[in-house]
């Protein structure tokens, strides 16, 4: 490496430091921007929250939780629902007797073709289930079993053990003994305990569904109605108490009974209801009470995904791709989003939305979002749209996020979002909400029936029953909404701290399998990472610094290239890079080339070529132009920093390069050594005079290229030189025409 470096390489690369600087200075001046004192690699810090400033829950407690119940019930099925019991236990309020309504089956009800009754219930896993619900453990609560469609086989254990059953009037109970060939006194006792300890079902009739060796009869007493099998019947009508006799399930049958029937005919069932809306008026409970309260008792086979920064296209499609590959070959059953997102795209955050509260059901599979810190802007339609929303303690929703949205988008999501909420069955103006900084949302409340919602004035100007509501307090979702203000509401399940806890909430073991994409997009996810995008940048001008203080060597040159290569490729798969910073890149590169090699010393090419290099790094490092949100400002000096840091690490690795490199045993026949010793001090008593008349007439050969300066040895002395205006290549032979001082001309021979 020489001693020295040329003049306009000096002065290239002190400029762009200086536009680094400059641009870095004036945008931390910004208004929002001078509190950041300490370097972040991946976002900003949140503004200090004092406690008093954190909004209290504003709703109560349900007074009731679902707990789905899969069908059949085979393999660890009830220790699932018995974790999920003792999980519900520690979060219903202290009220008297709060109500566990086990849900058996899929919430969705089928319809007449659809109706298939599953069997293939073990016998241990229902017995011990409705043992556990029949037993002194849930005496404090009121056990509900709800049917929204049919359950046979064993599954009616669980059933029986519930102090009240409402159902569905088109499902189906009964034909208990369905997979038995044999029964014996084991089956015969258990339905008979079970039956006995709740009296939820007579045992005449619980022995009816099970043996089809039994006939079970309906008669008419002195006493009352009663259910008897024929050995019973026979001793009543020895007796002459029975004064009416209607048998319900003849000898080779076995019993199965409609909702319609169980609550017309026999009054065993308490009320029916095809919806949950329905079941929560038949439990004298507010709508929403339900919504959201459920468990899922399911043996979970989970899968997860990790939104980790901008949501955009290629990201939406891959977890769409996944997670419809994991239904369709049966490996998961749920799916776990790790969210932690300041939107970026509203047209995909609504795709992935739609896609969780619309198209998951249908694949029998459930959605939770776990929001790890901010689901910001058009993030939050995604938590919200989950069937589960979990958070951590200092979670965000909503509010001013990467995407920069028109109060025409605004306007235009308002139908899809309705539709979302459709679906959901929950108010759409707290998903509006979480895009739309102007839109006041309130907590209304229903005094009748008990209920909550948060509406803004104008859906509660369309309910039919306006009349009943009043409104309350405002939420405040300009500035995002702080995730522990919906605590013991529909909206959210639980609040986790860590994955940990998360695990245990839903009782699966170790970490779910993970949703990724090919080899070569994971490594381009993990170049996009901040820190390793901030080691590109650093390698790629240090490389560039090496080239342009040593032109000709090619190696840092080709480095450059491809640092900054991966470095805008890792950005445009991740989200934050598109055309017009790939473009201003190019441009940017285009106009420092034609100052070095077309135009030198015009500077107007120099100067803008760098600065549009540096903007686009900045543009490709966040995922808008011009900032016009809080969030946005906090982001900006970040992205500047990155680039400034950058730029310094690279001015850094230059110096430890130059004082290094020469001495390895490989770059040492690349790079020019500085003269030592003799050599020095003769170079520097030969440039003092700044006479090189000597060498006019003499020929030598170019050390580097002439473009159209460079160095050439000429006889024992290497010289800068310039050509006369041609560019000249390394090795070519050369004469000096002209000396004037120390400038020394050549032409080629």
């Amino acid at each position: 490496m020489s001693s020295t470096i040329h003049p306009r390489s000096v002065r290239s690369v002190w400029a762009t430091l200086w536009t680094v600087a400059a641009f870095a200075i004036a945008i931390c001046s910004l208004p929002g921007s001078r509190n950041v004192i300490a370097w972040q690699a991946i976002d900003p810090a949140e503004p200090e929250v004092k406690e008093n400033d954190v909004e209290k829950p504003v709703g109560a407690r349900p007074a009731a939780v679902i707990i789905n119940v899969p069908l059949p019930i085979k393999g660890l099925v009830d220790t699932q629902v018995i974790k999920q019991i003792e999980h519900a236990l520690q979060t219903l309020p202290p009220v008297p007797r709060p109500i566990l309504i086990f849900e058996f089956g899929n919430s969705k009800v089928a319809t007449n073709e659809e109706k298939s009754p599953e069997a293939g219930s073990q016998f241990e896993r229902a017995l011990s289930l409705a043992r556990y619900l029949s037993g002194e453990k849930l005496s404090r609560v009121r056990t509900v079993a709800y049917l929204p469609n049919s359950v046979t086989g064993h599954a009616v254990l669980p059933v029986m053990a519930c102090e009240q059953i409402i159902m569905h009037p088109d499902a189906d109970l009964g034909n208990a003994g369905i997979d038995e060939s044999n029964i014996d006194a084991t089956l015969l006792r258990a339905y008979t305990e079970i039956a006995e300890r709740r009296r939820t079902i007579p045992t005449a009739l619980a022995i009816g569904m099970l043996d089809r060796a039994a006939t079970v009869s309906r008669v008419q007493t002195a006493d009352g109605v009663r259910f008897v099998l024929a050995d019973e019947l026979q001793t009543l009508q020895k007796a002459g108490q029975v004064s009416a006799i209607d048998t319900i399930v003849r000898e080779g049958d076995l019993g199965l009974f409609s909702g319609r029937d169980l609550r017309v005919k026999y009054s065993l069932a308490s009320h029916l209801a095809t919806n949950h809306l329905e079941l929560a008026t038949a439990l004298e409970l507010p709508r929403s009470a339900l919504d959201g309260s459920s468990l899922n008792a399911e043996v979970w086979r989970p899968i997860q995904v990790k939104i980790d920064g901008p949501i955009h296209s290629r990201l939406v499609t891959q977890i769409i791709r996944g997670v419809e590959t994991a239904a369709a070959d049966g490996t998961a059953n749920i799916v776990l989003i790790h969210l932690r997102s300041a939107g970026g795209n509203l047209q995909q955050s609504l795709r992935l939305a739609s896609f969780l509260a619309r198209d998951l059901d249908s694949k029998k599979m459930r959605s939770v979002v776990f929001v790890q810190r901010e689901a910001r802007g058009d993030a939050a339609l995604v938590a919200l749209a989950a069937d589960d929303l979990v958070i951590t303690p200092d979670a965000l929703l909503g509010g001013p996020g990467n995407a920069n949205l028109s109060a025409k988008a605004i306007a235009d999501s308002i139908m899809p979002l309705r539709a979302l909420a459709q679906a959901k069955e929950r108010e759409w103006s707290l998903f509006a909400a979480m895009i739309d900084p102007k839109l006041e949302v309130y907590r209304w409340t229903n005094e009748r029936q008990s209920d909550v919602r948060f509406m803004g004035d104008t859906e509660w100007d369309s309910l039919p029953d306006q009349d009943l509501w009043s409104r309350r307090d405002l939420l405040p979702t300009d500035l995002g909404l702080k995730g522990i203000a919906l605590e013991g509401t529909a909206w959210l399940q639980g609040i986790a701290d860590d994955e940990n806890a998360l695990a245990d909430m839903y009782g699966w073991e170790g970490p779910p399998l993970e949703i990724k994409s090919n080899w070569a997009l994971s490594f381009i996810e993990f170049l996009a990472q901040p820190r390793l995008a901030l080691v590109l940048l650093t390698v790629a001008w240090a490389a560039l610094m090496i080239e342009l203080s040593s032109p000709g060597v090619g190696v840092p040159g080709f480095i450059a290239g491809l640092c900054f290569l991966l470095f805008f490729w890792s950005q445009f798969l991740h989200g934050t890079a598109g055309f017009l910073e790939i473009s201003l890149f190019l441009f940017g590169v285009t106009c420092v080339a034609i100052e070095i090699f077309a135009l030198p010393g015009v500077g107007i090419f120099g100067f803008g070529g760098a600065f549009l290099i540096i903007a686009s790094m900045v543009l490709a490092s966040q995922t808008f132009v011009i900032p016009a949100n809080a969030y946005q400002l906090r982001q900006l000096p970040f992205s500047l920093l990155t680039v400034a840091a950058s730029a310094f690490g690279g001015l850094v690795a230059l110096l430890i390069a130059r004082r290094f490199l020469p001495q390895t045993p490989f770059f040492k026949r690349l790079l020019l050594q500085p003269p030592q010793g003799d050599d020095l001090q003769d170079l520097q008593r030969r440039e003092s005079f700044g006479d090189w008349g000597q060498l006019v007439g003499k020929r030598g050969q170019t050390l580097t290229p002439l473009v159209p300066s460079g160095k050439a040895r000429i006889g024992d002395e290497i010289v800068d030189v310039l050509s006369d205006g041609e560019l000249l290549d390394r090795g070519a032979t050369i004469e000096v025409i002209e000396v004037q001082g120390m400038r020394i001309v050549v032409r080629q021979v």
